[in-house]
């Protein structure tokens, strides 16, 4: 998380600096921002931060905010047009997972400032809660824990990043029960999680025999791949980038980049990456093409004019892209519509 206030000059970038004949990214992946897309919608509730996007079976777009009057809105996808609102009371709302149950779809949602995880249909009836795992004696307090994204397995198995507090991974079956714990500072080397690491991540689940719990390591600028028991499997350097969640769409991965000089300049804009299953960036959005050296990856840089502060990303059927945007009051969501 960053601090509200910005550089009054980072509230144009989305607000018009990038106009829709812009192309954005490079070969297949290639898109224009949507001029005005949600605009009305978002005028008519209260918006504090974009934190996730997902969209639901029935097309609809759920938008998360840490706003507590509202912290979900949800909008028609192709049009933007505003279809309901409702909170959970939720002031830290931070990573939110849109999970298929049986035959419904539910939501996890974290909160860093309440501790905790939630468990809510689309329409937020909530169903579940899961407070801090204090069994694991890791943390002296509820404080100290400040969850940040859920990541689930096939059979209703999941995990809570502790991205905001001490840097854990808990695993929980898929009644809740609390089955193991790594990360963080347990076990030696690269099996442990640097501060300010594990902010987002997802499950690869294209080997059911060999799962892999990828996770995005923010200001660290990596990211780390781990099996489903938590060992270290191998890390692949974002240098220049700040890597916030990963999002896996068919042959690829979407990696949206809170920001391109974090965290040594926490006022700097970022970018969204696509790259393929090998880790290697096929196309940047936002931001010049991606240079490898004797296959080393170069620093990267955003254009400084497509977006504030991208944190969550979403994918339609058609290849568009939705993405909220932390800290960015001008544009807390944007439609990028892909060019065929």
């Amino acid at each position: 998380m960053i601090r509200s206030a910005i550089l009054p000059l980072l509230s144009l970038f989305a607000a018009g600096f990038s106009h829709a004949e812009d192309v954005l990214g490079q070969g297949d992946f290639r898109y224009r921002v949507v001029p005005g897309w949600g605009r009305e919608a978002l005028a008519q509730v209260n918006v504090k931060n974009g934190h996730a996007v997902a969209i639901d079976s029935q097309g609809r777009l759920l938008f998360l905010t840490d706003d507590a009057r509202n912290n979900v809105v949800i909008l028609d996808a192709k049009a933007g047009t505003l279809i309901k609102h409702w909170t959970a009371r939720m002031p830290g709302a931070h990573g939110m997972s849109l999970v298929r149950e049986g035959g419904r779809e539910v939501l996890f949602i974290t909160d860093t400032q309440l501790h905790e995880v939630r468990k809510l249909t689309p329409d937020g009836e909530e169903l579940a809660h899961f407070a801090w795992p204090e069994q694991a004696k890791l943390h002296a307090s509820a404080n100290e824990y400040r969850p940040s994204k859920t990541i689930h397995f096939p059979d209703g198995a999941f995990c809570v990043f502790d991205g905001y507090g001490k840097d854990y991974i808990f695993h929980y079956k898929p009644d809740g029960t609390l089955l193991r714990w790594w990360g963080g500072n347990l076990g030696e080397g690269e099996n442990q999680l640097k501060h300010w690491g594990p902010h987002g991540g997802a499950l690869d689940v294209s080997d059911s025999a060999k799962m892999r719990v990828i996770v995005a390591m923010s200001d660290q600028q990596e990211i780390k791949r781990f099996t489903a028991e938590g060992r270290f499997i191998d890390k692949i350097p974002m240098p220049g980038g700040n890597p916030r969640d990963i999002i896996f769409w068919g042959d690829h991965v979407i990696v949206p980049h809170l920001g391109d000089q974090w965290p040594k300049d926490r006022n700097s804009p970022g970018f969204i990456s696509i790259v393929d299953r090998e880790y290697r960036i096929v196309s940047n959005i936002g931001a010049p093409a991606a240079v490898y050296q004797d296959g080393v990856l170069q620093p990267m840089q955003s254009d400084h004019k497509t977006f504030i502060h991208p944190h969550g990303v979403a994918v339609d059927t058609e290849g568009n892209l939705y993405v909220a945007q932390f800290a960015s009051a001008a544009a807390p969501l944007l439609k990028l519509e892909r060019i065929r």
